[in-house]
C-alpha cells in the first residue's frame, strides 16, 4: 500500500502529491491512499501503518521550514518500523531552505527509512504571479522521472539502500525572517485577514477551510480571532473576493519577495544510494 499524506491549505502541495502518488503508485502496483491533515479534524488521529506501507509525506515550505502549527502533529505521525519513505515539499519560487532536510530528519527519527526527496515550485501562497503556473509540464515530467528512480530502488534494492541525503539542517533553530522591501524586517505574525462586508455573501466557506479552526462568525459574517498562520486558504477560497490581507508590511513582504523572486526555480530532487558489498 502507498500511503500519501498532506497539508495543503490551498491546494497546490495536494496537486503535487497527488501526482507523485498517481505515478508512483502505477510504478510500483500499488493500491493507493490518500490522507488530508489539512484540518483540525483530520488531526486528531495519527497515520495506521502497516509492514510494507510505503509512505508520501507532503507538505508546504513555510518560512523554510516545516510550517510550525503543523509540526508536533508531524514529528508525532512520523513513526514506523522501518517503512520506506518519500519526503515531497513544495515552496513558493523563494526557497526551501530547512525544509527538507527537516522533514528527512523527522523521518529517521522516526523509524522511517526516506529514500527518496523532492522539493517542487507551486504559487506563492502571497503572491497570484510569483510561481504562478507551477507546477508546470516540465516540472511534472521531472516528477515523473524522480518517481521511476525511487520505484526502482524500492524494486530492486529494498534493504540496501541508504536513507536519502538532502541539503539543509535536520534540527534547525530559526524560521527565514520575511523582510520588506527596503530589507528591513517584517513584523506581520499577528497579521489577520479582514472581511469586507459589502462583498460577504456569508456562506461560511472560510470557516470550513480554516487549517487551525480559527474562523468564527457573528450575524453571519466571519470573525478572525484565533491564530492565523498566512495560509490563504479564507481568502483563496472566498468566492465573493471579500477576504483581503491588509497589513502594510505584509504587503510590503509580498511586493520584495515578488521583486526579488521573479526568476523561475527549478525543483529539485534527492534519491538515496545503494550500499555495496565489499
Amino acid at each position: 500500500m502507498l500511503k500519501v499524506y498532506y497539508f495543503s491549505p490551498t491546494g497546490g502541495t495536494l496537486q503535487v502529491a497527488q501526482h507523485l502518488g498517481d505515478r508512483l503508485g502505477a510504478l510500483l502496483g500499488a493500491e493507493v491512499e490518500y490522507h488530508s491533515y489539512t484540518l483540525p479534524r483530520e488531526r486528531e488521529e495519527l497515520p495506521q501503518l502497516e509492514a510494507g506501507d510505503v509512505v508520501v509525506w507532503a507538505t508546504p515550505v513555510y518560512a523554510g521550514r516545516i510550517p510550525n502549527k503543523t509540526l508536533d502533529y508531524v514529528r508525532r505521525a512520523l513513526r514506523a518500523d522501518g517503512n520506506p519513505a518519500v519526503a515531497l515539499v513544495t515552496f513558493g519560487n523563494r526557497a526551501y531552505d530547512n525544509a527538507l532536510a527537516e522533514l528527512v530528519g523527522l523521518m529517521e527519527e522516526g523509524g522511517m527509512k526516506p529514500v527518496g526527496a523532492a522539493a517542487m515550485v507551486t504559487r506563492h501562497a502571497f503572491s497570484d504571479t510569483l510561481g504562478a503556473g507551477r507546477p508546470n509540464g516540465e516540472d511534472l515530467a521531472a516528477l515523473d522521472r524522480f518517481a521511476t528512480q525511487v520505484a526502482e530502488k524500492l524494486l530492486t534494492h529494498d534493504s540496501k539502500l541508504l536513507t536519502v541525503s538532502v541539503p539543509g539542517e535536520a534540527h534547525p533553530e530559526r524560521y527565514y525572517t520575511p523582510l520588506k522591501t527596503n530589507n528591513a524586517p517584517a513584523g506581520f505574525l499577528k497579521a489577520k485577514p479582514s472581511c469586507n462586508s459589502a462583498l460577504c455573501t456569508r456562506c461560511g466557506e472560510c470557516m470550513e477551510v480554516c487549517p487551525m479552526g480559527s474562523i468564527g462568525a457573528e450575524d453571519g459574517m466571519p470573525t478572525f480571532d484565533g491564530v492565523c498562520i498566512k495560509c490563504q486558504a479564507c481568502r483563496r477560497s472566498c468566492p465573493a473576493s471579500a477576504i483581503a490581507f491588509t497589513d502594510s508590511e505584509y504587503l510590503s513582504h509580498v511586493a520584495m519577495i515578488e521583486r526579488t523572486f521573479a526568476v523561475p526555480k527549478r525543483p529539485e530532487f534527492y534519491v538515496a544510494e545503494t550500499t555495496h558489498s565489499i
